[in-house]
């Protein structure tokens, strides 16, 4: 009985004591249990923080605003310092916010008219950013092209006041219509000012001279590129006015001087020759010499003058006749010549009458 009663003691001893066989275990795992969750839910929440933080960078990239982009992976790196996509985000952030400052320096030479500079960096920077395909660089694209049309505008503006006529502006012109923006705009309007004015100018020397092809020419150049200008379109109607008024002005003067000429040529055919004196003188022999001087008297040479004379004496019976050659040959207008003739056996006093006088015009 002894002995079974240590049995049943040590029976005893042992169902009481079974309960910590597994309840220490057990605990053991809760606290692992517990030390995982909790390790889980911080990683987690890291993890979230890191993507968020990524994320918030990524969008401050695509903005252009590296720099603020950089400061935000810069933080999410503290906390996982070896994350590759968000190492990779900042060497590619930090390129274009370098690339961004070296735009800002070309921008300050542009701006200081420091054209030569400007260009040599805006060609180094066009090359880097071609090979970058990545969205975050299409900000620096577009400042990068904004650049280039600013350059171009200030090139063709130091050109501007060397050009002085039409189709040198009409080229500046055509390369300004290729590229976009306000500047290029204002640029466009004025080089289009200066094409109306060199028009404007050339038609009215043109005119001086009644050289209304020249004229309407000039005009048509300017409203190839400004239709619609005002004064151009009054300027190509004043020609066409003066134009009519020169051709009306000049068939009458042609009238007039056909007139003229005709006057001229009756003249000259008919009227060519004036008598200037004449002389009748009874010689100590009975003859009667005849002599005097003639003058042409018309717009044009003559020639060959020919008198043709009667002579009568002082009753006005009729002595005789004859024909005689005036000298010179060849009487230029205004130039006088003579003649000399005389009557035989006249014995008597008398006069001379001319009857006829023959030339020829040159």
């Amino acid at each position: 009985m002894g002995a079974q009663h240590t049995d049943d003691q040590g029976k005893s001893v042992r169902k009481k004591g079974s309960p910590f066989v597994w309840l220490i275990p057990l605990m053991l795992l809760l606290t692992i249990a517990m030390g995982l969750a909790v390790y889980y839910v911080y990683e987690d929440k890291v993890n979230k923080d890191v993507n968020q933080l990524q994320m918030q960078a990524q969008k401050k990239a695509l903005e252009g605003k590296y720099e603020e982009s950089i400061k935000l992976l810069d933080t999410a790196l503290t906390k996982r310092p070896d994350h590759y996509g968000i190492l990779l985000d900042r060497g590619i952030a930090a390129e274009a916010n370098e690339l961004e400052e070296q735009l800002a320096q070309a921008r300050s030479s542009l701006k200081a008219k420091k054209i030569t500079a400007a260009e040599k960096k805006l060609g180094e920077l066009s090359k880097k950013l071609k090979s970058r395909s990545e969205p975050l660089f299409k900000p620096l694209k577009n400042d990068l092209s904004s650049l280039q049309v600013t350059l171009s505008v200030m090139k063709v503006k130091a050109e501007l006041d060397q050009l002085a006529t039409v189709p040198k502006l009409a080229e500046k012109l055509e390369t300004i219509n290729k590229l976009k923006g306000k500047e290029a705009a204002e640029l466009e309007k004025q080089i289009i000012s200066k094409i109306i004015e060199i028009s404007l100018s050339d038609a009215a020397e043109r005119l001086k001279s009644n050289d209304f092809s020249g004229a309407t020419l000039a005009v048509e150049g300017g409203l190839a590129y400004a239709k619609e200008d005002k004064r151009l379109i009054e300027q190509k109607d004043r020609i066409l006015q003066e134009q009519a008024a020169f051709e009306r002005a000049e068939a009458k003067r042609i009238e007039i001087a056909r007139q003229k000429a005709a006057e001229e040529d009756l003249v000259n055919r008919t009227a060519a020759v004036e008598v200037v004196h004449m002389n009748t003188v009874l010689d100590d022999y009975g003859d009667l010499r005849v002599e005097g001087q003639v003058r042409n008297v018309a717009t044009r040479p003559i020639s060959s003058v020919l008198i043709e004379l009667s002579v009568y004496n002082l009753d006005g019976s009729f002595l005789g006749s004859g024909t005689i050659d005036v000298s010179p040959y060849v009487l230029e207008r205004g130039q006088s010549g003579e003649f000399r003739s005389v009557l035989y056996g006249a014995y008597t006093e008398g006069q001379a009458v001319v009857d006829n006088i023959t030339w020829y015009v040159e």
